[in-house]
């Protein structure tokens, strides 16, 4: 039994990793390859590709790497075609994965998508590919399960993953200590992103703003780098800039439970910050390319999961042309100096983590997946191989 999965980023590399782990156990003698990074190599799966190769936000970036990813897409169609495999599983990455799901469906092998893409934030059209291409929908929101079936797509609600990658929460105290020269100051958090586009256009504004703040009152700032970026970057970007800062590498969920306050680029980590109840602002900026498709085919009012999942604004969002060092700076200092709005903001994102269901979300899909290839009869036919 062999099976391909595909993630494109780090936090669909993590998802993929302990789903893998979990698969391993309810699957003897189970081979798992595809495209991914460490957390799915840790896991057993043999990676013919990595996710640095993928990693792109925006029109512009992915341009830049476009030459790359047709000829990963050309290695997996032929290794769709020869008959490698019994199944396919997509983690997110979906301008790269449903040319997965074309092609597998087209030669026959199920498909089944763990992670599922927003569809139902923008590009709604793609729906009816996904009716085409794919078997099942494992979706991570409750509303999503009902957004798929009303279309005719099979789809279950299997909670969030990310729930079961959170370590037990840290002593907040400690971790000031850990973080901070002086732990009696407020000790604000930089999140500038896990892709190198991000990394390029969001962190100089955010070091900019870090300087205005400390024009108003003294702070101690802490940047959780991603394992998928050079530290030496940011910190060559920091001392650029002439910003203080603290970079610490792959620590980003110690971060959020340590600081008063974070600038938080828009994306998953906003949804992690938030199952950390951890007060913060969302920032983004795209190439304008990039923006105005998006801002043509989105269907949301907000950007951040957290406010989608609220279905209102409890966290600030700054967006685009409202990106400015001055205004993220002004929106910072107006929740780091108000602990009663910072505790409020708290006690909103508590509903917020209700909403995403229980741990176990990685076994529940494991086992729906399974469940799955039983009934096609899939692992039937190969245990009459052996």
């Amino acid at each position: 039994m062999k099976i391909l999965i595909v993630a494109g980023e780090e936090s669909g590399d993590a998802y993929a990793g302990r789903l893998a782990r979990r698969l391993f156990e309810l699957i003897p003698g189970l081979k798992m390859e595809g495209i991914g990074g460490p957390r799915m190599r840790d896991a057993g799966v043999t990676t013919f590709h990595d996710i640095e190769q993928m990693s792109s936000v925006g029109i512009a970036s992915m341009l830049g790497k476009l030459g790359a990813a047709l000829g990963m897409l050309r290695d997996i169609k032929a290794r769709l075609n020869a008959g490698e495999y019994q199944a396919v599983i997509l983690v997110d990455y979906p301008d790269f994965n449903m040319q997965v799901a074309k092609a597998a469906s087209g030669a026959g092998i199920p498909v089944y998508y763990y992670v599922c893409p927003q569809f139902w934030a923008w590009r709604q059209g793609r729906v009816k590919k996904a009716k085409k291409w794919v078997d099942l929908m494992l979706v991570v929101f409750p509303f999503e399960e009902t957004f798929y079936k009303e279309r005719g797509v099979d789809a279950v609600f299997f909670g969030h993953p990310l729930l079961d990658e959170l370590p037990p929460t840290p002593d907040r105290k400690l971790l000031k200590e850990e973080f901070c020269d002086n732990p009696d100051l407020p000790l604000l958090g930089v999140l500038p992103g896990s892709r190198q586009g991000e990394i390029e256009r969001m962190f100089p504004l955010m070091l900019e703003s870090v300087r205005i703040i400390r024009q108003a009152m003294e702070v101690e700032v802490v940047v959780p780098c991603a394992l998928s970026i050079d530290g030496s970057q940011l910190e060559a970007m920091a001392v650029s800039a002439g910003v203080k800062v603290n970079i610490v590498k792959g620590r980003s969920w110690e971060v959020m439970n340590g600081c008063d306050f974070l600038i938080c680029k828009s994306g998953t980590s906003t949804l992690q910050a938030a199952l950390a109840q951890a007060p913060m602002m969302i920032v983004y900026k795209a190439d304008l390319l990039s923006y105005y498709l998006a801002r043509t085919l989105s269907h949301l009012q907000w950007a951040g999961l957290p406010n989608i999942l609220a279905n209102r604004e409890i966290v600030p969002e700054l967006i685009q042309t409202a990106v400015t060092a001055e205004a993220i700076a002004h929106t910072a200092l107006m929740y780091l100096g108000n602990e009663g709005e910072r505790e409020r903001m708290r006690a909103d994102l508590v509903g917020v983590k209700d909403s995403l269901g229980t741990p176990g979300a990685s076994d529940r899909a494991a086992r729906i997946i399974a469940e799955r290839l039983e009934t096609r009869g899939t692992l039937a036919a190969e245990r009459n191989k052996t």
